[in-house]
């Protein structure tokens, strides 16, 4: 008995240590708590195995004392487990209601956030799934597409140059690719061709190989012509399909599309003017209204300068966004320079002058008034043709005269051949004048150097230009001179607008770069204050932790000190019924002094 009061005593003194390690928990993780108490029933657990030695006496048969320390640790073990049971119960069911009390309170904000960055989402997908620029392969595609339509500019001139545009009667867009397969089918075409005006009045007696020639030049001329409308329509639907190309740049190629498509009606609208019936009377000449030829000349134009235009900008807008931030403003600031508003315009309106030069050479090739006149500067006698000539009232249709001036002007060749060579004139004087302001000391210094060498690009081709206009008209429009002339206006104006890209403002890429960059400091912004949102959402996490571990020790300390007292009770009276046990078993001998003393 003395023995099982101090080891009832041993307990009672383990129990404020155990109620202090129990309370500094809350400056701890909850794991803490049931390492502590494990930590506690070990020390108790030897304690006792001291104390159990302490009051065994060396007589007594191994036997028994292993069966009363497996009994003790048995006993030790089922107290320890219901003690860490009980706890672990009591924390998962106070975890799972503050975890409920937090999601009933904090779910409607997070499902309204949810759903609001769901719907943002949704937002943005409906507003627009096209990226802000495109792509450096739809520029490579964009600029092999205008090398297309410069060949085939050129080799249509060369179609007319030659007379044979007239030589295929029909319009089959589908059917008319194929050519004649056998000498029945060539036949049937020649015999089409021989019920043209242009057989009939210049042509009578050509043979069917001759035919064949100018049949073979129109059909490749056309057949280039379907071959550029497949080549663009079918890649531009693959690139906005693929998301490569931007919103405006997808209008942009729909655009051209169409005109390309409407190239091909104008170019059967003109031949279809050199095969009218009122041509057949006496002194007409069968050939394509000028008219038409020009605004077939003009739409090819546009349409080679708009795929120009927009490789060369989809290229210089990425080149800008993948630079540096410095770089990038450093060319926006140079190009908004105020001193370089006055060469802008002059760039402008240099490319619209190369523009209507060319025009009015497709009215001299409408009239082939380029066979008149063949010498320069002079034309006859003096530097213009007589009054009589220029004005003349035979070109003339209403009854009062009052259509005598522009029809003149865009019937009589005598007066288009003047027109163009002051228009030609005045291009060259004002690429030079332009060179000469480039080289000036006030625009030397804010002038990019790629703007300096496209001014030296555009003097180069207008006196290559030049030359090439001159010798043709000298040489009586021989067929290689003139196609070369034709081919140089267009180099001109490619350069022409070359310099402009370089030049001009890019309001697109400045716009793009603007919002990135404002969206780049917005981001960083909000970052920044997400970051302290969560920080501070954290630390309340953490002291909401800490507040919880301080309420839940001291709700279950007292529990926990009175399971204690009741295991050292258990305890004491185990000990008690193995002593008795053995004082049954040998009632003569009294316990040994050691035992009481201990």
């Amino acid at each position: 008995m003395p023995a099982a009061s101090g080891f009832a005593r041993v307990l009672r003194e383990a129990a404020p240590s155990l109620a202090k390690r129990f309370f500094d928990c809350s400056s701890r993780r909850h794991s803490s708590i049931l390492s502590q108490a494990q930590h506690v029933s070990s020390r108790t657990k030897r304690r006792a195995v001291e104390t159990r030695h302490l009051t065994t006496s060396p007589k007594i048969p191994i036997r028994r004392t292993q069966v009363s320390i497996t009994c003790f640790r048995n006993s030790q073990a089922n107290a320890r487990q219901d003690t860490i049971s009980r706890f672990g119960r009591a924390f998962s069911v106070s975890t799972r209601s503050r975890i409920s009390q937090a999601n009933t309170r904090d779910g409607p904000i997070d499902a309204a956030k949810e759903s609001g960055s769901e719907g943002t989402g949704k937002s943005k997908s409906r507003k627009s799934t096209l990226p802000d620029t495109s792509s450096n392969t739809v520029a490579y595609w964009l600029l092999g597409s205008a090398a297309s339509v410069f060949g085939i500019v050129v080799f249509g001139g060369l179609t007319r140059l030659t007379e044979s545009g007239l030589s295929i009667t029909e319009w089959k867009p589908v059917t008319g690719s194929l050519p004649p397969m056998s000498e029945e089918d060539w036949e049937a075409e020649f015999a089409k061709y021989r019920s043209s005006p242009e057989f009939h009045l210049l042509n009578s007696r050509m043979t069917l190989e001759e035919f064949k020639s100018i049949y073979w030049m129109e059909w490749i001329h056309r057949l280039w012509g379907r071959f550029i409308g497949i080549s663009f329509v079918l890649p531009a639907v693959y690139f906005v399909a693929r998301k490569q190309v931007s919103r405006s740049m997808a209008w942009r190629l729909f655009g051209i599309a169409g005109l390309i498509g409407f190239q091909g009606f104008i170019g059967w609208w003109m031949v279809k003017s050199g095969l009218k019936d009122d041509l057949f009377a006496p002194g007409s000449h069968p050939r394509v209204s000028q008219y038409r030829l020009t605004a077939h000349l003009g739409t090819a134009f546009i349409c080679y300068l708009a795929m120009l235009w927009s490789g060369l900008d989809i290229l210089r807008t990425n080149k800008l966004l993948r630079s540096s931030k410095d770089v990038a403003e450093a060319s926006l600031n140079a190009l908004r320079n105020p001193a370089l508003k006055p060469f802008k315009r002059s760039v402008a309106l240099l490319a619209g002058l190369v523009f209507l030069t060319a025009m009015s050479g497709g009215l001299v090739a409408g009239l082939d008034a380029g066979l008149i006149y063949n010498e320069f500067p002079y034309m006859g006698l003096g530097l213009t043709p007589p009054k009589s000539e220029l004005w003349d009232s035979f070109y003339s249709r209403a009854p009062d005269r009052s259509d005598l001036w522009w029809r003149n002007m865009l019937e009589n060749p005598s007066l288009v051949q003047l027109d163009h060579r002051i228009l030609a004139t005045t291009t060259f004087t004002a690429v030079m004048a332009l060179w000469t302001y480039a080289r000036s000391g006030a625009l030397q210094k804010v002038l990019p150097a790629a703007a300096k060498r496209g001014v030296h690009g555009v003097v180069g081709f207008v006196w290559l230009q030049v030359i090439l206009g001159i010798s043709t008209l000298l040489y009586l429009v021989p067929t290689g001179l003139a196609s070369a002339h034709q081919a140089g206006s267009l180099a001109l104006l490619t350069w022409t607008v070359v310099l402009g890209s370089r030049v001009w403002f890019p309001g697109q890429a400045a716009r793009i770069l603007a919002q990135r960059m404002q969206q780049n400091v917005g981001g960083a912004a909000f970052g920044q204050a997400g970051g302290s949102t969560v920080l501070s959402q954290a630390g309340g996490v953490h002291a909401a932790n800490a507040n919880g571990a301080t309420v839940l020790a001291a709700s279950v300390m007292p529990a926990v000190t009175a399971l204690g007292l009741m295991l050292s009770m258990n305890a004491e009276e185990s000990l008690r019924v193995q002593l008795r046990a053995r004082r049954e078993e040998k009632p003569g001998k009294p316990a040994p002094e050691r035992t009481e003393e201990a």
